[in-house]
């Protein structure tokens, strides 16, 4: 009695790329690579899963009526592919043919990307909808604690921005309740940019507008640090709603690290030096505002010297 293995169409693909991942020797150096075999009967299953995917699965159905041209591109790519391994396979030509089920494998990946299963979409989605839930709710409350503090023509700027954010949080609040994550998410972003505004129009008061005096050095360094914490505050937030590249999200990376760097020795060597102390705190938040404009929020440039 024979039994036959039904795979979906995602654990197909994975399947494949786990014999091709294991065909290539991968971590070692290319001439030390031992060479495989390649049977007939390996191309031929290998072969067999594509046909299944490219043909008879949700994949192909899914990606034939988007509407991503790459994604199309890819699978397109994926089937000439096959069909060429195919006709390969059919001259003896196993290692030929297997290597470009391989490629056919990535094609198919690529543009899965592109055209994610709805499913997985949504999961993701909800995901992102606590998230912001969970920042704007951050971002509501500070500047909630601001708003008694602020002067009167930023105070009441500040309260008009607070209501018509927690009127977009209403409106994400119901559409969730209807599973409505994709149009939610729009309203927690549109809620989320309009405090990060507010924030960032705050922190300028702080930076520009200077001219404060403190009692003594332990006063003025408690309120730089504290503004440096105002602003490191704002680095995740801006990095969840701008969502930068990669190359900008490594230029934050580095500015954030630097920031800390020059808290830390600012912390340590206060009882020593304290105005060099302050120095430091404030070269900090000069760093992090600039990975918040590498994130993509525009903070102005501080102009205060201890």
């Amino acid at each position: 009695m024979s039994s036959r293995l039904f795979l979906t169409p995602a654990a197909l693909v994975l399947a494949s790329a786990q014999m091709a991942y294991a065909q290539q020797g991968a971590g070692q150096p290319p001439g030390e690579q031992p060479v495989r075999q390649i049977s007939a009967q390996q191309v031929e299953q290998k072969a067999a899963m594509l046909n299944r995917v490219l043909n008879e699965s949700p994949v192909a159905a899914r990606i034939a009526n988007s509407q991503n041209e790459e994604a199309r591109r890819h699978f397109a790519k994926a089937r000439d592919l096959a069909q060429h391994a195919k006709e390969l396979s059919a001259e003896g030509q196993l290692r030929a043919a297997d290597a470009l089920l391989n490629e056919a494998i990535y094609e198919i990946s690529k543009a899965q990307q592109l055209v994610p299963d709805p499913g997985t979409q949504q999961a993701a989605e909800r995901a992102r909808y606590s998230q912001l839930e969970d920042s704007v709710a951050a971002l509501r409350r500070t500047a909630q604690i601001a708003l008694p503090n602020a002067p009167a023509a930023k105070r009441a700027e500040s309260e008009q921005n607070l209501r018509a954010a927690e009127t977009l949080v209403d409106q994400a609040v119901a559409l969730a309740k209807s599973d409505k994550y994709i149009e939610a998410n729009r309203q927690m972003d549109r809620a989320l940019m309009l405090l990060l505004k507010d924030a960032s129009l705050r922190l300028a008061g702080h930076t520009i507008v200077y001219d404060r005096r403190f009692a003594n050095r332990r006063e003025e360094f408690d309120f730089e640090l504290n503004r440096f914490r105002e602003f490191e505050r704002l680095v995740p937030l801006a990095m969840l709603e701008y969502r930068p590249s990669p190359e900008a999200r490594a230029l934050v990376d580095r500015q954030v690290a630097q920031a800390h760097e020059l808290r830390e020795r600012g912390e340590a060597q206060f009882g020593r030096d304290p105005i060099a102390a302050i120095r430091d705190i404030v070269e900090g938040t000069d760093s992090l505002r600039r990975a918040l404009q590498a994130a993509g929020l525009a903070v102005p440039q501080s102009m205060s010297t201890p």
